[in-house]
């Protein structure tokens, strides 16, 4: 039985009216409010929950139906977890206490959401449980701080700064100058070098002399363009009026304006490096604020998981290596021409080019597959659990259940072979490609399929009711069966146990009416 000992909250003694906002995966958005997907107001699994949750938990009501883009790239994930911690704020500023539950990257966002909150310091007090369902955590990594290349780009990054601020600067004074009437040419000053003599301001004054405007060096500077500070026109109506005034602007501003992107660009992968670094201390701290109010549900046969594992070590290789062709088509006579290319290059080519190139094309297409749009970010690992290093608090879903789901899985692809059949007999392969995902159910899958399971939704009501009183997680353990009340007990108590003294939470024990 469950033995009640000091509380963490008043809310393990009292039930409080709370909220289960749903967050889905990639690709599983819609528009609507209402619908038949899982996650949406009204729909099977919704019902489902709410028959299993305490009747003080309202599940997805239309005001708290969660929305985003779903697609599969880590830009995408964290803007979601910005919505997602504006929604729980929300949440908080009411005092309106509330769970999450998230499925494939829906646990990913709550996940970002969670890290966000701590990174602001935003205790979230009002969180009871968060529970995440078949989601694969990346573990991000990045070069070392000092790494060469960071080093690098902060160099070209900041020489690269200087010029764009000096053009930047000087346009601003010749702007100015136009505005308030003064009678100045376009005189570039000496400070820090002649800029006809600089790296940068060389080819630029080259290709301003190139197409025939008048670049005229004095000892004060170099005096650009035609613009007679004696004469009867203003300033302005040179700059703004005039076909070359308007060249010689444009081209200052195109040109402070490029320096200003080649240089943050430069600058951006060392940033983003620096912070990568940063996060990892980040989610150590997140998660030991936030880990006993999770639960992760997952299965060692999951397709997500387990597919983005095997990106990790992509050996298909995606460049051919230079070799000169056989002889089979007539065509192929003539590429005895480039022989001596072949002997020459190829060497070279195979040994020192091709190699990297290859792997920069696996890497590419690699980090498709992940959604990592993260500069400089690759990603070392998958894991069930938000840390990589506490990967034993996220155990697997008990053998006989994921047995179960992968048996049903594959009971339903079964049918795939006739859908894929009228798939290669469609007259537009776009058409029936459609048709064909149309037909899929999800049930084919372990990844989609998880809802379709009743334990499931029991193990998911069992954190929900963890988080709201004793009463209610007791009635849940009654109702799983014993073996899922015992996997739910054990994987719970290790997640509790690693953070809070003893004491501090009601122990947990399996009920002896439990069902059997």
């Amino acid at each position: 039985m469950i033995k009640p000992r000091r509380r963490l909250a008043a809310a393990r003694v009292i039930e409080e009216d709370s909220v289960a906002i749903l967050v889905h995966g990639t690709y599983a958005g819609a528009s609507e409010d209402v619908g038949t997907k899982w996650w949406q107001s009204g729909s099977g699994v919704v019902q489902q929950l709410k028959t299993r949750f305490p009747s003080s938990i309202d599940v997805a009501p239309v005001s708290k139906v969660f929305h985003w883009s779903g697609e599969n790239s880590e830009r995408a994930r964290n803007k979601a977890a910005v919505e997602l911690l504006q929604l729980m704020k929300l949440q908080e500023a009411q005092g309106k206490a509330y769970h999450l539950i998230g499925h494939s990257h829906g646990g990913s966002v709550i996940w970002n959401a969670l890290k966000l909150a701590t990174l602001h310091r935003n205790s979230l007090t009002r969180l009871r449980t968060w529970t995440t369902v078949g989601t694969p955590f990346l573990q991000h990594r990045s070069r070392s701080a000092w790494n060469p290349l960071n080093i690098l780009g902060i160099v070209v990054g900041l020489f690269l700064l200087r010029p764009a601020y000096r053009a930047f600067k000087q346009v601003s004074i010749i702007l100015w100058s136009a505005a308030t009437g003064a009678r100045e040419g376009l005189l570039l000053p000496l400070e820090g070098g002649t800029p006809g003599t600089t790296v940068l301001g060389s080819p630029i004054l080259t290709f301003i002399k190139w197409t025939g405007v008048k670049v005229t060096e004095t000892k004060e500077g170099i005096q650009v363009g035609s613009f007679d500070p004696n004469g009867n026109e203003s300033l302005a109506a040179y700059l703004f009026a005039s076909g070359e005034g308007i060249f010689l602007l444009t081209t200052a501003i195109l040109a402070a304006y490029l320096f200003l992107n080649i240089g943050l660009i430069c600058i951006r992968p060392a940033i983003e490096s620096y912070r990568i670094r940063a996060e990892q201390r980040l989610e150590d701290l997140a998660f030991a604020r936030f880990q006993a109010r999770w639960l992760g549900i997952w299965s060692t046969d999951d397709e997500a998981i387990n597919g983005l594992r095997a990106t990790l070590d992509l050996a298909m290789s995606f460049v051919s290596k230079m070799e000169p062709r056989e002889r089979v088509f007539l065509t192929d006579t003539f590429n005895l021409i480039s022989s001596p290319i072949f002997w020459i290059f190829a060497p070279a080519y195979n040994v020192f080019v091709y190699p990297t190139f290859d792997r920069t094309v696996r890497s590419i297409v690699a980090r498709s597959a992940q959604g990592n749009d993260r500069p400089t970010a690759n990603i070392i690992d998958v894991t069930p659990s938000p840390v990589g290093q506490f990967r034993e608090l996220a155990p697997s879903i008990p053998a006989e259940l994921n047995e179960k789901i992968l048996k049903c899985a594959d009971e339903a692809a079964r049918d795939i072979a006739p859908k894929l059949r009228r798939l290669l007999g469609q007259p537009s392969f776009t058409s029936g490609l459609a048709a064909f995902g149309k037909e899929l159910s999800g049930n084919e899958l372990v990844h989609t399929s998880y809802f379709d399971h009743p334990e499931v939704l029991d193990l998911i009501a069992c954190n929900i009711a963890w988080g709201t009183s004793d009463d209610s997680l007791h009635a849940s353990l009654v109702r799983c069966p014993a073996s899922l009340a015992k996997w739910f007990v054990l994987a719970k108590s290790q997640l509790v146990s690693a953070t809070h003294p003893p004491g501090s939470l009601p122990d947990i024990h399996v009920p002896k009416n439990a069902a059997a």
